[in-house]
C-alpha cells in the first residue's frame, strides 16, 4: 500500500519518519510511505523537545486561531493528492490525524456516492488524533468539533485508532474513533502518552501493527468485493466485513 503520512504539530517529516520507524519496519515490505511537511513554522511539541536542537525547523499544518489556515490545509492536501496521488491509505499523528479525519469527512460530504464506491483513501491509521472539525463550517470561519453525538460513523472506510492511556488529549482520539464505521474500526490503547509507539514499546508496536494489518486486510476485502460487484460476479459479497 502507498501511505500518505502527516506529522504532528511542532515537528516535521523527518521526525515523523523516526517516530514511525518501528511500526513501518514491523509492517514489512510491500508498503511505501510519502511524508508531507507542514508549512507553518512552529515551536517544538512538548513530547519531542529532547529530540530536537535549536537549529531544527519545525512545522504545523494549521493554527486553530487562523481559519484561513484551516481551509488552506484542506485545499492544499486535496491539490497534493490530485497531483502526487493516488494514495491507498493515510497514516497520521496528532494534528496531522485531525487534518486527515476532517479531510475525509469533507470529501465524503462533497460526493457520498463516489466516496463509498471509490474512496480517496481505502483506509486510515490515526495515532493520538486531535479532534476533527466540521469542514462545512470552516469555510464560514467557524470551528465546531465533530463528536460521535453529532457525526456518528461518518467516516465509512476501515480505520485504526491508536493512542496512549496517559495522553491528556485521549478523549479527542476517542471521539475521532466514534466518527468511524464501527464494523471496520479497530482501536488499541497503549500504556504510553501522546506518542507513536516506538522501539522501546515492543508490545505496543506489536499490537499497533496487528490492528493496522487488520485494517489493511479489511480495506483489501472491500476493494475486491467492489471489483467483483462491478463485474457482475454472482459470488460478490455486498455487506461490509465485520471487525474483530
Amino acid at each position: 500500500m502507498r501511505f500518505l503520512c502527516l506529522h504532528g504539530s511542532g515537528t516535521n517529516s523527518k521526525i515523523f519518519e523516526t517516530q514511525t520507524a518501528a511500526i513501518r519496519y514491523s509492517l514489512g515490505d510491500g508498503h511505501t510511505y510519502e511524508f508531507v511537511e507542514g508549512t507553518m513554522p512552529a515551536a517544538a511539541a512538548p513530547e519531542i523537545k529532547e529530540m530536537v536542537s535549536p537549529a531544527d525547523e519545525l512545522f504545523s499544518y494549521v493554527s486553530l486561531e487562523n481559519m484561513e489556515s484551516c481551509v488552506s490545509a484542506l485545499v492544499n492536501l486535496d491539490s497534493y493528492i490530485a497531483t502526487e496521488g493516488p494514495f491507498d491509505a493515510i497514516l497520521a499523528f496528532s494534528q496531522g490525524a485531525m487534518i486527515a479525519a476532517t479531510y475525509i469527512i469533507w470529501k465524503m460530504r462533497q460526493n457520498p456516492a463516489l466516496q463509498r464506491k471509490a474512496p480517496t483513501f481505502k483506509c486510515a491509521v490515526f495515532f493520538s488524533s486531535w479532534s476533527a472539525y466540521d469542514p462545512d463550517l470552516l469555510w464560514q470561519g467557524k470551528l465546531r468539533v465533530l463528536t460521535p453525538s453529532v457525526g456518528k460513523e461518518i467516516i465509512p472506510i476501515p480505520t485504526a485508532h491508536i493512542w496512549g492511556q496517559n495522553d491528556k488529549a485521549s478523549i479527542k482520539a476517542s471521539d475521532v474513533s466514534g466518527l468511524c464505521a464501527s464494523g471496520t474500526r479497530q482501536v488499541y490503547v497503549h500504556e504510553g502518552g501522546h506518542e507513536v509507539p516506538g522501539a522501546r514499546m515492543n508490545q505496543a508496536v506489536k499490537s499497533s501493527v496487528r490492528i493496522i494489518r487488520r485494517v489493511i486486510s479489511l480495506a483489501s476485502e472491500i476493494d475486491q468485493d467492489a471489483c467483483r460487484s462491478s463485474l457482475g460476479d454472482p459470488l460478490a459479497i455486498h455487506s461490509p466485513p465485520h471487525g474483530v
